[in-house]
């Protein structure tokens, strides 16, 4: 847990986040609410220990800075502070400060009071995870994406469909951050959010994976067929001009794609395991490196033209047969690799059981 210490004394600073590092949190320290303020936004900090007498403005202040950046996830805030003088101490509360520390400080006290607010700060993690959505951009969250999941990858194996899973990182997330502050990384993030309801289809699902990355489950939809969905979401995001407090937002993205069910993978080892394929310039490319063809829906039908050249050895008549009622060139499909020839004989397979079937009536 990352704990910020505001004290205008640096000795007495560096005392207390060196007893904080050896109980197991991160600790940085600030010597006024200026440096407070600029550490709050960049880091995100779950606890603020501040004397209530600062250089240039009051421990109050700093309390309602905090609770006006209307941050997701709540910040525990303790005040240091040798006045007794009950107004003032009033005031800090009502403000939103959490606890008050008399000085001189009593160690022991301390780690208690922060054992103590580490605690409710983990019960409050607990329900917003179970509450189901991401603060920032109110999609699914991942403790809910996750049994979401394990029910589709179960469908999807009784009902013999394959489906896709998109993970949409965004590359320049921490730098952002690190630059121009946390709600500017999270003003980016929620942009993006917004984007996706206006290029997904209503029965896909968005959700936030983690801090820097999205996820899109894209159902009855497998790699490469999804391909036209990152070359939209490509397109978005490098057109996406952003503008926070004067800073220059412009998210760099990149994709990968998994498909779903693989093999006997649990819903949990495709999220973090399975083999995935990189999306670059509107190209599906396999864990290998190998290219991987555009679906053939994506094209308008041509008329099929024989080989001028043998297509192969390998290939048996009924493919021939298969690939030319698809329409698909053999003589190009000769020059795949078995990967390739394996994705594309299962879309002839798809093409030519739809013209199979018999007309509605």
């Amino acid at each position: 847990m990352n704990v910020l210490v505001v004290d205008r004394e640096e000795l007495s600073a560096r005392i207390l986040a060196k007893k904080l590092e050896n109980w197991g949190y991160t600790p940085y320290t600030a010597r006024n609410a200026y440096e407070a303020e600029r550490i709050l936004e960049r880091e995100s900090i779950r606890l603020v220990i501040t004397e209530l007498d600062l250089p240039d403005k009051t421990g109050t202040d700093l309390v309602n800075f905090v609770r006006a950046m209307g941050r997701p996830r709540y910040v525990y805030v303790m005040i240091l502070t040798g006045v007794t003088e009950t107004t003032q101490l009033l005031e800090t509360l009502e403000a939103g400060a959490d606890d008050l520390l008399r000085k001189p400080l009593n160690v022991f006290e301390m780690r208690l009071r922060i054992k103590g607010a580490k605690r409710m700060l983990n019960l409050e993690d607990e329900l917003r995870e179970g509450a189901g959505t991401d603060g920032t951009t109110g999609l699914v969250n991942l403790n809910s994406f996750s049994q979401f999941f394990r029910v589709i990858i179960a469908e999807n194996r009784r009902m013999k469909t394959q489906g896709a899973l998109m993970f949409v990182h965004v590359e320049n997330y921490w730098a952002v951050r690190e630059e121009h502050g946390f709600k500017a990384s999270e003003h980016m993030m929620r942009a993006l959010s917004a984007m996706f309801d206006e290029i997904v289809r209503t029965a896909d699902l968005v959700t936030r994976l983690e801090d820097s990355a999205f996820g899109l489950c894209l159902q009855n939809t497998e790699w490469p067929t999804c391909r036209i969905v990152g070359e939209k979401i490509e397109a978005r995001a490098k057109s996406t001009a952003l503008v926070y407090e004067g800073a220059d937002l412009r998210p760099r993205i990149r994709i990968e794609t998994a498909n779903f069910p693989d093999g006997d993978m649990s819903h949990e080892d495709i999220l973090n395991q399975a083999p995935r394929f990189p999306f670059d310039g509107g190209d599906a490319i396999t864990p290998t490196g190998d290219p991987i063809i555009a679906h053939a829906a994506d094209a308008e039908p041509t008329a099929v033209q024989e080989p001028a050249a043998a297509p192969g050895e390998n290939t048996s008549d009924a493919s021939l047969d298969l690939l030319r009622r698809a329409g698909i060139d053999v003589e190009s499909f000769g020059r795949l690799s078995e990967f390739e020839k394996g994705q594309v004989l299962k879309l002839a397979r798809q093409l030519a059981g739809a013209e199979d079937a018999p007309p509605v009536s």
